[in-house]
């Protein structure tokens, strides 16, 4: 179905819910952590990934394994700490599906934002911050804005055994699902919109050429900010894009998006399907019809499709 019979599919609008620096460029130079190579089966490619999975809070590795996707989507701790990271053996026991299949499995990673249950967070920000750290997000409290350009918060990030990437690698996941990415949407009166853009496409740039300087095939999907892919750069970093609330939400839960919005969204994400890399879709819906629409224009578009709270709660999608 092309983009004009999906719109026209509606009278209007919807019923029913919601929605780098040169010390980057010096990281690349390092390798990642070696990590020993698991017994487990060949991976699938991600674009052959026909069904997924989206859960940040309550994992439970044995569920995760007894699920049907393809790819899941979790995050790198239970709790975002060190202590309560998922083991290697973990993320291996969730590659294996029941059926003796394997399934990518992604580690959730926020680089827009710094979120103060991480490990890498520290109590003494809160009085002093570093100058890399902005404001609270009122609508997640806990999430700050950070000048993601910043090398500091870049190092927080990758090129040391401890920064967050490095530990996601080590762990033994196949790739990172990138989150505020759409940071860039955060006014800095000292730098322009079209420099913050410019200024992300490099970081998820270095952040994928690092990771896959040591291992090739890992996999980067980058989490909406599909006003991106019309960089180059970035569509070429990028094997795949999640969108959240493409079809419901983005005025808020129970809304239906306008025409327009949709439009704005969906001429990007076929470009990007074109060339042959997949998109993912989230959406958080609690009606019958809501999910019945969902789902149906979601296989129209030829894309997989989780629906979930937006809490991220279950592994099971409605």
């Amino acid at each position: 179905m092309s983009i004009s019979e999906i719109l026209s599919s509606r009278s209007g609008r919807l019923h029913s819910v919601p929605l780098l620096g040169a010390s980057v460029m010096m990281h690349l130079a390092l390798a990642v952590a070696a990590s020993p190579v698991g017994a487990t089966p060949a991976r699938p490619n991600l674009s052959e990934a026909r069904s997924w999975g989206y859960q940040l809070q309550m994992v439970d590795p044995d569920l995760v394994a007894d699920s049907p996707y393809d790819l899941m989507v979790i995050d790198y701790a239970r709790d975002g700490s060190a202590e309560q990271a998922f083991s290697r053996a973990d993320v291996m026991a969730m590659k294996r599906k029941p059926d003796g299949g394997s399934r990518i499995v992604l580690a959730y990673l926020s680089i827009g934002e710094a979120e103060d249950y991480r490990f890498y967070w520290k109590r003494s920000w809160q009085a002093s911050p570093p100058g890399w750290l902005g404001k609270e997000n009122p609508d997640w409290p806990g999430n700050y804005a950070v000048h993601y350009w910043d090398p500091d918060w870049q190092s927080v990030i990758l090129g040391r055994p401890e920064a967050y990437l490095d530990s996601i690698v080590a762990a033994g996941f196949d790739g990172v699902y990138l989150d505020r990415i759409d940071a860039f949407d955060v006014s800095d009166p000292a730098v322009s919109r079209a420099r913050r853009m410019q200024l992300m496409v490099e970081f998820v740039s270095a952040i994928a050429a690092y990771a896959r300087s040591a291992h090739p095939g890992f996999i980067v999907v980058g989490q909406n900010a599909e006003e991106l892919l019309n960089y180059p750069d970035y569509a070429a970093a990028i094997d795949g894009v999640g969108k959240e609330d493409l079809f419901f939400g983005l005025d808020g839960d129970g809304t239906p998006n306008s025409k327009g919005e949709l439009r704005a969204s969906l001429t990007p994400l076929q470009r990007f399907l074109a060339s042959g890399k997949p998109v993912f879709l989230i959406e958080y819906l609690d009606t019958a019809e809501a999910r019945a629409l969902a789902h149906k224009n979601a296989e129209a578009l030829g894309v997989p499709l989780f629906i979930g709270s937006r809490e991220l709660d279950d592994v099971r999608s409605r």
